[in-house]
């Protein structure tokens, strides 16, 4: 499937607890992805590993996936992948105080991710790194997510890691990431804007669950990014997916082909997508094939 306003597609799924690297995921759908997700937390876990080894990004965790993106994107014919690593303040107590606290921790992934960056360009080739700070912000709390439900902390936390991140690596780019769901409020959710100097990339989370909420959530989909055009800013799609509300019977590949669709159909109102991540996680992926991707 051709769709003519997306750049790169990219995919997420797993295997039990490990996240699939992008040669299990072709092996698994059938195509060559662009790229794919990780994530990363800003928590008292990684900030004091970082204070013994002098690492952001661990050596069991965190540098095999990027050993892996490398490695698939040196043996590809594909000029680029890209990775789009949600950076998630996840501290229990505080969560937006703790991660501007942690401008040591900030600056040392900034430059470890810089510097696979630039392994990628001495093998002529390029390695797009696309940060979604604190995703989803705008879910109601009570959801469980520590750092949402709080626009002003979201706002000076997003402008903190921004300022530190472009000061090292000014090829990363950040996404405004909150979750596009017709149930949530157009007014509430650009209480979160950090600001257009900010803002790289228009994007967010876009999940459709059962045939009758299709309507309202394409709908709110396409007013989201139609209201923001005047940014000038491209959009993208951090996680999408699509499934019934039957645990039987998922439908997953005509859920998230015609999520697809639409998105295609903003192409001729001047809104294409740098990128759009099919995410494959539990319900979202229970019966994928992504046979017609192929």
């Amino acid at each position: 499937m051709n769709v003519p306003n997306i750049d790169r597609l990219l995919c997420f799924a797993k295997d039990g607890e490990q996240v699939m690297g992008l040669d299990t995921l072709q092996g698994k759908y059938g195509f060559e992805p662009d790229g794919t997700n990780f994530y990363y937390g800003i928590n008292s876990a990684n900030r004091d590993r970082f204070q013994i080894d002098g690492n952001a990004l661990s050596a069991d965790f965190h540098q095999p996936f990027f050993d892996n993106v490398l490695a698939s994107l040196d043996s590809s014919a594909a000029p680029d992948k890209t990775v789009v690593l949600g950076l998630e303040p996840l501290e229990p107590s505080s969560p937006f105080v703790f991660a501007n606290q942690s401008g040591d921790l900030l600056r040392a992934l900034a430059t470890e991710l810089a510097e696979y960056q630039n392994q990628a360009r001495q093998n002529g080739k390029a390695l797009n790194v696309v940060i979604r700070y604190a995703s989803e912000m705008n879910v109601d709390p009570r959801e469980g997510n520590p750092y949402a439900g709080d626009p002003e902390g979201y706002k000076a936390g997003f402008q903190f890691a921004k300022t530190v991140f472009q000061g090292i690596a000014r090829d990363l780019l950040f996404s405004f990431s909150p979750a596009i769901r017709a149930d949530l409020d157009e007014a509430d959710l650009s209480s979160y804007w950090p600001g257009t100097d900010f803002v790289d990339i228009v994007g967010g989370t876009w999940y459709i669950g059962s045939e009758h909420q299709s309507q309202a959530a394409a709908s709110f989909m396409q007013r989201y990014f139609l209201h923001r055009v005047a940014t000038g800013k491209p959009c993208g799609i951090d996680e999408l997916g699509g499934c019934s509300d039957d645990p039987n019977n998922r439908q997953n590949d005509q859920f998230i082909r015609r999520m697809l669709e639409e998105l295609a159909s903003l192409q001729n109102q001047a809104v294409g997508f740098r990128y759009v991540t099919v995410f494959l996680e539990g319900k979202w992926g229970e019966d994928a094939t992504l046979a017609f991707l192929r």
